[in-house]
């Protein structure tokens, strides 16, 4: 609450027009005499209003309806919303994918004889079973990761053909929340150490998964309304000049606002994670069964959050739905998605943008994933659940602290746009690469002792979190107005053709070799075809080709 509290950081607001004030017009007439000092173009963006947003619209009302996003009311209702994703969306990251792995490990046994698996060390074989047969015990969760992220893609094209017209966008999204908070409650009851529970567990999780596809769709689509209501969406040819980073600075804004009001809330279940851990006793009094309450309990907060957030959002209208051309409105998705990836070579630099963001966020998903099952390995799951909590807490803390560094660095630092894409990816792919040079028995180093791993969560976390808001600010400059939705869901719908098989494959290398730093070797490709991909966006020609209307 300090942060909306200081001074300082409010005039940031205020000055990105991001936040309407008394002064506004004041604080805009000032930076446009000093940008004009630089670029007379800049003048007409900078003094953007909302008069200029209604001229764009040709339906009054909806240009009305957008203008209450320009509203602290607006912004808290829509930060609210993101904040009560985050308890769920937290624990099936951390708690429900380490009580699939610790459950895995205690029903499991040893390849070639029926002694329990080992609980601690640097390559553990672990044979459970999967299906008809038996996998590696890390496999598990790789093959879970697989099935879940091919439903989410499919169950995005849907959200993200229907989320843009008539009032869709919140109803869905609000459906979407409720739902992912409720999938979450039925997890304290699922104590049992048998086979039944651990399917259980893996059914939920694959659902959370999907469902928590549907309403990061509908929550991105949002940024870029956020930044039409601010006026901001008006000359392109501003972007290619120093005033980008007044067009940015909004953007750049909201993102990493959303992001941290996600990660507070994570840090919300977090922090109840480690009082039951630490107030219920070790992992070997209680077990896994901390972690399942613990979600639960984040499914609460999910829930009473969003019924908050209900409440202060307001809607907004979008495209009118012709029923009688669309008679059937799961047919129409799947029609609009057909037309989107038509379109590929009109938005060129949107799709160049979307398809670096794909293969990066799969390789960071997953490199997530690996780290989370490695520290469990190297730390003992006979002793790492408090270990475990406080690893999971830092990590969110981080996340925040690498955001905000970066949306208080970046209208001060004038730097090309591009270079942070560069810089926070380096980061990225340098952790990935450490842990690849560890795949060697005969080498001491990559994630082989613990202090190896906080210094990772330091530089990934950061970096990883700054680089998402990085690009949901870009890529929304770059997508034509009532199609937000069809553009944020593209990137998960993309991530059809790389999301399941990469943690297929990786599922196969650990079922073959039994250490989890060989699966690091396909994401660390991943990244270094993502940052070739970046180095190829010309953001400017993107802002342009915005213009266009989808479909025109």
């Amino acid at each position: 609450m300090r942060l909306f509290r200081d001074p300082n950081y409010l005039d940031f607001l205020f000055a990105t027009g991001f936040i309407p004030d008394r002064n506004m017009n004041a604080v805009r007439d000032s930076r446009d005499e000093n940008v004009l000092r630089d670029d007379d173009t800049d003048k007409q963006r900078l003094r953007a209003t909302e008069s200029d947003m209604n001229t764009h619209t040709d339906d009054p009302e909806q240009a009305g309806s957008k203008s209450a996003f320009n509203s602290k009311k607006a912004l808290w209702a829509f930060l609210v919303l993101c904040y009560s994703t985050g308890p769920t969306s937290s624990m099936v990251s951390n708690y429900v994918t380490a009580a699939i792995l610790s459950a895995a490990n205690l029903l499991g046994h040893q390849a070639g004889s029926n002694k329990p698996c080992s609980r601690r060390g640097t390559n553990i074989s672990c044979l459970v079973k999967f299906g008809g047969g038996e996998i590696d015990f890390n496999s598990y969760t790789l093959y879970l990761r697989s099935i879940s992220r091919a439903t989410e893609g499919i169950v995005s094209i849907v959200t993200a053909g229907m989320a843009d017209y008539a009032s869709y966008r919140k109803t869905m999204m609000m459906a979407s929340i409720f739902l992912f908070g409720a999938l979450a409650l039925p997890f304290a009851g699922l104590t049992g150490q048998t086979y039944s529970h651990l399917t259980a567990l893996s059914v939920l999780y694959c659902f959370l998964t999907t469902i928590g596809g549907v309403y990061t769709v509908i929550e991105g689509s949002y940024i870029p309304i956020f930044m039409r209501s601010t006026g901001w969406f008006r000359d392109s040819r501003v972007a290619a000049s120093q005033g980008e980073r007044a067009t940015w600075n909004k953007g750049v804004s909201i993102s990493v606002l959303a992001l941290v009001s996600s990660n507070l809330g994570g840090l919300t279940a977090l922090i109840i994670g480690v009082i039951l851990v630490y107030g219920r006793g070790s992992y070997v009094q209680v077990g896994y069964f901390n972690y399942l309450l613990a979600i639960t309990i984040g499914g609460c907060i999910t829930i009473l959050f969003a019924l908050l957030g209900q409440y202060l959002l307001p809607s907004i209208p979008g495209k009118e739905l012709d029923r009688t051309k669309n008679k059937f409105p799961l047919l129409m998705a799947f029609k609009n998605w057909l037309k989107l990836l038509k379109s590929a070579t009109k938005y060129s630099e949107a799709f160049k943008f979307c398809i670096g963001w794909v293969l990066w966020n799969t390789g960071y998903s997953n490199h997530m994933q690996l780290m989370g099952a490695l520290f469990l390995q190297v730390t003992g799951f006979s002793r790492s659940s408090g270990v475990y909590s406080v690893w999971s807490f830092t990590g969110v803390i981080f996340a925040c602290m690498g955001s905000l560094s970066f949306m208080y660095l970046y209208p001060r630092l004038h730097f090309p746009v591009k270079s942070y894409a560069y810089a926070f990816l380096l980061v990225n792919i340098s952790c990935v690469l450490w842990g690849c040079i560890g795949v060697s028995n005969n080498v001491t180093i990559g994630y082989k002792h613990q202090a190896e791993f906080w210094v990772e969560q330091v530089l990934f976390m950061s970096t990883s979190s700054s680089l998402r808001a990085y690009n949901r600010a870009i890529y929304s400059s770059m997508i034509p107005e009532n199609s937000e939705a069809q553009f944020f869901g593209l990137e998960i719908t993309l991530d059809l053709a790389t999301g399941w098989i990469n943690p297929l494959v990786m599922g196969i290398i650990q079922d073959r070799t039994h250490n989890l730093r060989f699966p690091m070797i396909p994401n660390l490709l991943l990244m270094l075809v993502g940052l070739g991909l970046y180095s190829q966006v010309d953001i400017s020609k993107g802002i342009e080709q915005a213009k266009v209307p989808l479909g025109h």
